[in-house]
């Protein structure tokens, strides 16, 4: 987010989104960087503008929540080709509480436990978390497929990176450290070469 493309978040904090799966399902190059990631629901037949108390937790991506000023944001969708390769979709996160082994699950089931509780008591019906933008796959046929690409190990990496500095669930991590990397022809491929490049440039222009 700042090295690559050299952004100023207003804050970050760690988030889980309910009823979504990670997917790698943007064809990327075939043997170099075979596919990129997205966040596609899970949930049949929802709004998905809106995840409320009926929220199970069986399906759930954790990430990073930005806030970032309106240009930044427009910086994003542009260096991820919105609206080709990704659109924005709406979705609701709830922020982690604390950094511990399970702050991200716990956050969630805390959120489901008041709704709930809320409801009981004859109160109004809330939503979880807070109003977010993530990414799915810009083509209908890449949404629909169930059948992911594996990504490159160095992509992958940079993923596992990302988890460990943000203090992602332990059992999150470990998924991500599980899952299969695609055959690729140049190393293992560019994508923590082009992470790397981005910090040299970073350091040398000051920032």
């Amino acid at each position: 987010m700042t090295a690559m493309r050299n952004l100023n978040p207003i804050a970050s904090k760690a988030a889980i989104l309910p009823d979504h799966r990670l997917a790698f399902n943007v064809p990327g190059t075939a043997l170099v960087e075979p596919s990129w990631a997205s966040v596609e629901p899970t949930t049949i037949g929802s709004n998905e503008s809106d995840t409320t108390a009926a929220t199970t937790t069986s399906s759930t991506v954790h990430g990073v929540l930005y806030k970032l000023s309106e240009e930044d944001f427009e910086a994003v969708c542009r260096s991820e080709g919105v609206p080709f390769a990704y659109r924005l979709h709406r979705c609701r996160v709830v922020p982690y509480l604390g950094d511990g082994r399970t702050a991200g699950q716990s956050a969630l089931d805390s959120q489901i436990q008041t709704i709930m509780e809320q409801e009981d008591g004859g109160g109004e019906e809330g939503n979880i978390g807070v109003p977010a933008f993530t990414l799915r796959a810009g083509r209908k046929g890449w949404r629909d497929t169930q059948t992911d690409i594996p990504p490159s190990r160095s992509y992958l990496n940079v993923l596992i990176r990302g988890a460990k500095e943000f203090k992602l669930d332990r059992d999150y991590l470990d998924k991500l450290e599980a899952y299969p990397a695609g055959t690729t022809i140049v190393g293992e491929g560019i994508a923590e070469g082009m992470l790397s490049f981005a910090e040299i440039s970073q350091r040398l222009r000051g920032n």
